[in-house]
């Protein structure tokens, strides 16, 4: 249903019931820093289920770089956005919700007086997600997939609870 594989979905969700590894999606990824100055400055080879892509990220002209690629914010960004995105046409397609079209924006603002050293500043605004969709499906229908979206997004659950990390640096 509208580019939403519900029959892959069904499988893995009567896998799951015995194998809780069903759901599960290993993350490992590496890049590395590009010191020369015709390169971005940041580049990796990420990898998912039919091949690989590298990806370049370059921070903009005024934190240092020269902005010749989306700076690594904006590759987090889109993926807050497209993570909504998908999650909310995954959410209507398992309500049996029809959509034609959807349509996904999302606006913040980045203050990077923090990472400058200019003091401590909030660097993030809040996170606006617009969705709009082509359905036949009424506004209670549209309403009830944005709630199950908001609940089930993984991007959505990030910014809701602390995420654990850890960093480490080593001199090779």
């Amino acid at each position: 249903m509208h580019n939403v594989r519900l029959d892959r979905i069904e499988e893995t969700k009567g896998r799951a019931a015995s194998d809780p590894q069903a759901t599960m999606l290993q993350v490992n990824m590496a890049g590395a820093w590009q010191a020369d100055d015709g390169d971005p400055q940041f580049a990796g080879t990420v990898t998912f289920a039919q091949g690989d892509a590298r990806l370049e990220a370059d921070f903009p002209p005024f934190l240092g770089g020269d902005g010749r690629t989306p700076s690594p914010l904006t590759y987090c960004f889109f993926g807050a956005m497209a993570c909504y995105g998908a999650t909310f046409a995954m959410q209507a397609a398992m309500a049996g919700v029809e959509i034609r079209d959807l349509r996904v924006t999302l606006a913040l603002s980045v203050d990077f007086h923090t990472a400058l050293g200019l003091g401590e500043h909030v660097p993030l605004s809040r996170f606006d997600f617009e969705v709009q969709v082509d359905t036949d499906a009424s506004d209670e229908e549209i309403q009830r997939v944005k709630q199950l979206a908001d609940e089930r997004c993984p991007a959505i659950w990030a910014m809701e609870n602390p995420v654990p990390y850890r960093t480490r640096a080593q001199k090779v």
